[in-house]
């Protein structure tokens, strides 16, 4: 039985990632891209809360994210 995974910062989830590219064919499936963008959208907001609203915010995650999974994970 796997031990469920605790991702407490960035770095937890770049190493669970990793660790999911490694073993599994569809490791940036729907509900690793939501958690990246979560994650995103909260290192964002932590830099740029002073220059750009929270819609501003979600809506870089998300396009960020989604470049990331055309441009890198599809290639």
């Amino acid at each position: 039985m796997t031990q469920p995974t605790t991702i407490q910062n960035t770095g937890d989830l770049l190493n669970f990632l990793a660790k999911q590219s490694e073993t599994r064919k569809d490791w940036f499936g729907f509900m690793q891209q939501r958690m990246t963008a979560v994650t995103l959208a909260h290192e964002i907001a932590k830099h740029h809360a002073h220059h750009m609203t929270p819609s501003e915010i979600v809506a870089y995650a998300l396009a960020l994210n989604q470049e990331i999974f055309n441009k890198i994970i599809k290639g």
